[in-house]
């Protein structure tokens, strides 16, 4: 049974923004954590925080394979499940579900049943940040498919796209690490700790 709400906090959002804009000429991807609790009892989908994984090595098993286990680890330490996925594209205006994000999708989808994938609107990205960047797929008739009804799924818009739009002011995507950036150097922490705290102050 699908989830009957789904949430998406500032963290979860931004970090995934941030992630496209500073690999703007490249595919990227990751994976959106989900409170595990709130999934439980309410049918909730309430993403609370997103991990980039790949900028380069988008479609090779192993590295997704590390990056998931590792990440797995953390959300089973921390109450939280892996429920969803994203992908941008490399080419501007295509943002439909390619064979590498349909096979992610489905392997996330075989141990979350309500998981669902986003796709990155590369078209919709700007340093004005005045509208969301994503495209919401669920499972439809045994396909993924664009949500039909696709009504804000940020938990507060207006204060989710300002802070998004400070955050890329201050050039904070440098800063981002994603698994690609962590596998070329373990001391880069891929849970990006500094930027959440910076996205907490600006909360």
């Amino acid at each position: 049974m699908a989830a009957t709400e789904t949430r998406m906090n500032n963290r979860a959002y931004c970090k995934l923004l941030l992630h496209a804009v500073k690999y703007p000429h490249r595919a990227v991807n990751g994976v959106l954590l989900a409170d595990k609790k709130k999934l439980k009892e309410n049918k909730t989908l309430q993403f609370v925080d997103s991990v980039p994984m790949f900028h380069l090595s988008i479609g090779l098993a192993p590295m997704l394979e590390v990056a998931l286990v590792q990440i797995d680890s953390y959300c089973q330490a921390n109450g939280l499940t892996i429920a969803g996925y994203y992908h941008g594209n490399e080419h501007l205006k295509d943002s439909i579900p390619n064979t590498i994000a349909l096979k992610i999708i489905e392997k996330i989808h075989e141990n979350c049943s309500e998981a669902c994938l986003f796709m990155i609107d590369n078209t919709k990205i700007s340093l004005d940040c005045n509208q969301t960047v994503l495209k919401l797929y669920t499972p439809q008739d045994n396909k993924w498919k664009v949500k039909s009804s696709q009504s804000s799924f940020l938990e507060d818009e207006d204060t989710c796209l300002a802070i998004a739009r400070d955050l890329l002011k201050t050039k904070a995507h440098h800063n981002l690490v994603d698994f690609d950036n962590h596998l070329d150097d373990i001391t880069l922490d891929w849970l990006n700790r500094d930027l959440n705290k910076e996205l907490q102050d600006f909360s």
